[in-house]
């Protein structure tokens, strides 16, 4: 079966042990066909007769088409339309979003061959002994070439040759223009195997039992390997090394220059799938009904997740995910938890946040840095004078952020280049808030300080009687924080005049929060307060075990809360009645995020929590090498948060939805 070329990998050999199963969908049918995922759609086809979009996240059907005949091929998709073979002899090209039929060409016997797109032109082949190349906007034949028998291997495009096996036991190399020969190789079998190509040498199984390794411009062949029985498997090329499964049980890793073998794995059954190799990882099914992960390098077993069939179709990996299919008629599409960590040169207690693909966070290290959010790689940092714990903000193309060198930044989101900072009298803890196109932010000089968006101007500052280490909230014309002095200010957004001030018996290092017109902020006093927003007036108090420094948040009616009593609480967010409550094995600095129905938070306890928002119950936790005071963001998927190990994590949220003891069609059928 012809392999899938991964995108946008995070599964590698520190996370593959800790894949679930995150979704599977049943067909009516086995399924030998292998999974294509493109923008979020897994496409694959069953001997049902069916070709399905499944959403790639969840599982959901998008939608199916019916062909006249079973599908073993693997679907190919381009320039957002679907190209899919199937064994009543016909080549379908669909809208991919829809599954709307475009055009569709009839060969003369069936299609087991998976489609190539290259430059505009369709490429596929026929059991009817034909490799036919067809317009991929209007299905009209530009050329074929005929063989001596049929054709079920899969082309593939290189440098404008095609590349092909046949049952008639040869290897073409034709022009992608015209169609003509420009060599052959005859092995001593048939081929199935789909060619690869890389650095100038075409790699192909045969049923003669050899892998052959042949010069991409001549044909002439430069080395073969005896694996025991027939190959059907197509070889994968990575790393210097060929992966290749047989019919012996055996996957098998060569020298690509020499075929000399570096390693084999063997199963429990016949290898018919094609290996995947992402990040150091080799992914293939068996006969013996499973999934294999082993180690690219040395072929340790990483991980096996058995089936219900046998998995004869190749995997694929997309967005974190992993996906088989196998002929007891499922799809399964597989998670790990982590996706990435990036090691900062301090510990980081700011709040990463998320915007245009790029992840921005601070560290004590004295640096804020851009990450890329798919994968973690840096993409720019930059040098304050001390440490960075206040949390970033982004707003049209602009990251806003406070240092400890008594600084507020403004950096271009794209380059980390300065654009303008601000020098206050004090070190800056709080983080900034932006609206009306003002930047507000405290320092530990007493003062709330309001600056222009564009050129860092101060329009106005209020001084109040302590240290500012609450970051700001804005809701309408007021802007709310708190003080050391014990006090919460309600202020003007526009002139900073004092609208209201209420006094609580402990300092306020908590940042306030505003929602459906109260405002929810915890004091070192112990107690969580709810005021009005617009008057100050006290609605309600809930008293904690110890201070309250996290910052409450409201979803759903409820608040959110954590404290110094180790404990996050959930509360009725117009009385204060309390739902639950969840112990932790340390303080709780950090702020809960909530989405999906999860609550996300983190403790001193360097353990990050999972908790259903409903019942307080711990769905999945992650222990960290230091405490966790930084607050979680959840963006596109993907949860992030920092500890004081000085890393920086990224899970994936699908991880945390996901139920493991689901069977068969068990999920698709909660999908209905």
């Amino acid at each position: 079966m012809v392999q899938n070329t991964p995108n946008n990998n995070v599964i590698y050999p520190a996370n593959v042990a800790s894949l679930k199963r995150a979704w599977n969908y049943r067909t009516g049918d086995a399924i030998e066909s292998s999974p294509m995922v493109a923008s979020g759609v897994v496409y694959t086809g069953s001997r049902d007769h069916h070709l399905y979009a499944l959403d790639a996240r969840t599982g959901k059907k998008l939608w199916s088409y019916t062909t006249g005949g079973a599908i073993y091929a693997t679907p190919t998709v381009v320039d957002d339309v679907v190209y899919a073979g199937s064994f009543d002899a016909t080549l379908s090209a669909l809208e991919a979003r829809t599954g709307t039929l475009l055009w569709i060409y009839a060969t003369g016997n069936a299609i087991e061959s998976s489609p190539a797109v290259a430059d505009g032109v369709v490429y596929v082949g026929s059991t009817d002994h034909t490799l036919y190349a067809l317009n991929a906007d209007t299905g009209d034949r530009l050329w074929s070439f005929e063989t001596s028998a049929g054709i079920q291997s899969s082309p593939v495009v290189a440098e404008g040759i095609i590349y092909v096996g046949s049952w008639d036991h040869n290897v073409y190399a034709l022009d992608a223009t015209t169609g003509a020969r420009i060599w052959s190789y005859t092995t001593g079998d048939r081929i199935s195997s789909s060619p690869a190509v890389a650095d100038g040498v075409v790699y192909i199984g045969s049923q003669d039992h050899l892998l052959y390794a042949l010069d991409a411009g001549t044909g002439e062949k430069l080395w073969s390997y005896q694996t025991g029985k027939i190959v059907l498997s197509s070889p994968t090329v990575a790393n210097g090394m060929v992966f290749i499964g047989s019919h012996h049980g055996a996957l098998l890793a060569l020298d690509a220059r020499t075929g000399s073998k570096r390693w084999s794995f063997t199963t429990g059954g016949a290898i018919d799938s094609s290996p995947l190799i992402a990040d150091e990882v080799v992914f293939v099914g068996s006969q013996d009904r499973t999934v294999y992960a082993l180690a690219a390098l040395t072929g340790e077993k990483l991980w096996s997740y058995t089936t219900g069939g046998a998995v004869v179709s190749s995997p694929a990996i997309a967005n974190g995910m992993l996906y088989a299919s196998s002929q007891d008629g499922n799809v399964y599409a597989f998670v790990s938890e982590l996706l990435w960590s990036y090691t900062t040169g301090g510990r980081i207690e700011s709040s990463p946040a998320v915007a245009d693909g790029v992840l921005y966070v601070g560290s004590y290290n004295h640096r804020v840095y851009a990450l890329d959010v798919l994968s973690g790689e840096e993409l720019w940092n930059y040098l304050t004078a001390d440490g960075v714990i206040s949390s970033p903000i982004v707003v049209d193309e602009m990251v806003y952020i406070g240092s400890e060198d008594h600084t507020i930044y403004a950096l271009a989101a794209s380059t980390g280049g300065r654009l303008w900072s601000y020098k206050t009298g004090g070190r800056i803890l709080s983080s900034p808030a932006v609206a009306h196109g003002m930047v507000f932010i405290g320092s530990q000089d007493h003062r709330l300080y309001a600056f222009d968006v564009n050129i860092g101007e101060v329009l106005w500052s209020h001084i109040t009687g302590g240290p500012i280490d609450s970051s700001p909230a804005v809701a309408e014309s007021a802007v709310y924080v708190g003080s050391q002095d014990h006090k919460l200010y309600a202020l003007d957004a526009f002139d900073g005049v004092e609208r209201w001030s209420y006094e609580t018996g402990g300092a306020i290092q908590s940042s306030p929060t505003v929602a459906e017109g109260i405002v929810y902020v915890g004091s070192r006093d112990h107690l969580l307060y709810a005021l009005d927003a617009i008057t100050g007036e006290l609605l309600w108090t809930y008293r904690a075990g110890d201070h309250i420094d996290s910052t409450p948040a409201v979803a759903n009616g409820v608040v959110y809360v954590g404290s110094h009593d180790h404990r996050l609480y959930a509360l009725d967010a117009r009385t204060g009645e309390e739902y639950w409550d969840y112990t932790t094995g340390g303080i709780i600095d950090s702020s809960p995020t909530v989405a999906e129905g999860i609550v996300y938070i983190g403790s001193q306890d360097h353990t990050f929590y999972a908790l259903s928002a409903q019942a307080g119950e711990k769905l999945w936790s992650y222990t960290t090498a230091g405490g966790i005071v930084s607050s979680p963001a959840v963006a596109n998927g993907v949860v992030y948060i920092g500890s004081n190990d000085h890393n920086l994590y990224a899970f994936n949220q699908t991880y945390f939805l996901s139920e493991e003891p689901l069977k068969g069609d068990e999920y698709h059928e909660q999908q209905q």
